[in-house]
């Protein structure tokens, strides 16, 4: 089966009948109604059902506007509801047909005090997603769909779509390219492989092993960050930062690639006005990428690049940059976060904090429990994070509003798309919103903050549909006539543009500005949550390419 072309019913039918599902797998070709309204399905078909499993398989072609995965997800839990099955294989196929989805949706089912199932009602729903078509990146469906041969039971099923395994695949994978430039021992499988240190530093420093591992935790991060950079094109097709930059192809044109290409993206491009880059920096391959700002790509002094050029004493290894470049090459990467009930299975911006947390406890001489211990580094299941935020946000609404409990679980539930409240409660919440700040004295690399930001989020969708309180609030906000007038224009662009929703832009940019504030004893660690809230905003903006600085708000 292959997973690189445009989608084809037949194939995958085919595909399930002869190689994935059990024997028990009967198909058909039957469209169906729903049975509910939806703004995003055109159409749903029914290819067929494995008893075995307790699954049916679906093919849904959508219309939805900037792949709308929460509202997607909520339309397919109702769709397995209806049917009184607990799981579905569903094929997600966009208006324009390119790359498309294929997700296992999960329900739990509520039963009554006998026992009985209760239709239409369940809990704990779940989407988990492979990103396939021309475009995408197949290693890991590959990997866990095909090479493993016929799913089994519905255990095995759901392992095929465990995120936790990519993550730690891909991590795993990472944190042996650390060792790689640092030297160390680390274990590969069932043994433990020693490494030579390949990065070498100016020689004033060439007996500080810190200095090397903090330098490489910074060269992993800013690089993966860029490499999400990559995911987000204009309407022309154009990245933030363009393939001739950062790829393997860029790196076999330009020997000595850390001096030659990534040195002067961070140092000189990233951190730059555009109007204000030397010569060299406006032309190609640099100029269509936006001036971010941000103090991740100030050179630091332990970074070796100085005003007269770079310190050529400094070497990362081309070799070292090709095995790593074409680990980053083979995941499919998304700037948009996962949330409890929407996963993809790609790298997500929460892996940032991933190689943050893991590899600063590396970076301590002694061991990495008494690392974390000096610095507070661990790093925080989503589920965990969920409940802090979800108990913290209730208790303030409960306060500052009146609302009882019960009724904010509603208004805190991805599954559910109403807000449950009467429109004057609704006014309560936004107006509870006007004066909420909310500070995580140790955020890490932004684990809560980035969930109060997802939750203030999914609440201001119910209670603010058209954004027009966070709107007036972003503009409010803004001093300076010039960008005020910017602002504007990328509102009135947004809402030409039938794929992008600004409305989601403008509640984020209000919620970040006014409300959420973090702090740490680490500074690459705030650094680190900054950026993880620039890719959320990234998500939602509209890249002009005709615009100052393509439109991009600087960090």
């Amino acid at each position: 089966m292959n997973l690189k072309t445009t989608y084809n019913r037949n194939n995958f039918i085919s595909f399930f009948r002869d190689e994935l599902l059990p024997e028990d797998f009967i198909s058909t070709t039957e469209q169906i109604e729903p049975g509910f309204k939806s703004k995003y399905y055109q159409n749903v078909t029914f290819l067929g059902d494995c008893p075995s499993l307790d699954l049916n398989i679906y093919e849904i072609k959508h219309r939805s506007r900037s792949d709308a995965r929460v509202g997607l997800s909520r339309d397919a839990f109702k769709l397995v509801s209806r049917f009184d099955k607990n799981n579905a294989l569903i094929l997600f196929i966009p208006k324009d047909n390119s790359n498309y989805r294929l997700s296992l949706v999960t329900i739990e089912p509520k039963l009554d005090e006998t026992g009985t199932r209760v239709k239409h009602e369940y809990s704990n729903p779940k989407r988990f997603s492979f990103v396939l078509g021309e475009d995408a990146k197949t290693h890991t469906p590959e990997q866990y769909l095909i090479r493993l041969g016929r799913i089994y039971d519905i255990k095995d099923l759901k392992k095929r779509f465990s995120v936790e395994v990519v993550n730690k695949e891909f991590y795993n994978r990472i944190a042996e390219m650390f060792s790689k430039l640092v030297g160390g021992k680390r274990k590969k499988g069932n043994k433990t492989v020693e490494f030579e240190r390949t990065l070498q530093l100016p020689s004033v420093h060439h007996e500080d092993n810190r200095k090397y591992k903090e330098f490489a935790v910074r060269l992993i991060g800013r690089t993966v960050f860029c490499w999400f950079l990559k995911k987000k094109k204009s309407g022309s097709g154009i990245p933030l930062v363009p393939e001739n930059v950062l790829s393997t192809v860029a790196l076999k044109q330009n020997p000595g690639y850390y001096h030659a290409r990534v040195e002067p993206l961070f140092f000189e491009v990233l951190n730059t006005p555009i109007g204000d880059r030397k010569a060299l920096y406006r032309e190609e391959p640099y100029q269509t990428i936006p001036f971010l700002n941000g103090g991740l790509f100030e050179p630091q002094s332990d970074d070796f690049y100085y005003n007269n050029g770079p310190n050529y004493a400094l070497k990362v290894p081309d070799e070292w940059w090709k095995d790593f470049l074409e680990i980053l090459e083979i995941y499919n990467f998304t700037i948009d976060e996962n949330t409890s009930i929407d996963i993809e299975l790609s790298v997500d911006p929460e892996m940032l904090g991933r190689i943050f947390e893991n590899l600063l406890a590396e970076i301590n001489p002694e061991t990495g429990e008494t690392a974390r211990k000096a610095t507070g580094s661990y790093y925080t299941p989503r589920p965990i994070v969920e409940y802090m935020v979800d108990e913290s946000l209730k208790q303030y609404l409960i306060t500052k509003t009146g609302i009882e409990e019960s009724r904010l679980d509603i208004l805190l539930d991805y599954s559910m798309e109403e807000s449950g409240l009467a429109p004057e409660d609704e006014q309560k919440v936004i107006r509870a919103f006007d004066t909420i700040k909310i500070l995580d004295p140790a955020c890490g690399s932004g684990a809560f903050p980035i969930g109060t930001l997802q939750k203030m989020l999914l609440i201001l969708q119910k209670v603010d549909i058209e954004a027009e309180d966070s709107i007036r609030k972003v503009l409010a906000e803004i001093s300076d006539p010039v960008k005020r007038k910017l602002i504007e224009a990328k509102i009135k662009a947004a809402r030409i543009d039938e794929d992008v929703d600004f409305n989601d832009y403008a509640r984020k940019l209000s919620i970040i500005q006014r409300s959420i504030y973090g702090i740490d004893i680490q500074p690459i660690a705030t650094d680190i949550s900054k950026l993880r809230f620039f890719l959320s905003m990234i998500v939602d903006e509209v890249v002009q390419d005709d615009q100052p600085n393509r439109g991009i708000e600087p960090l």
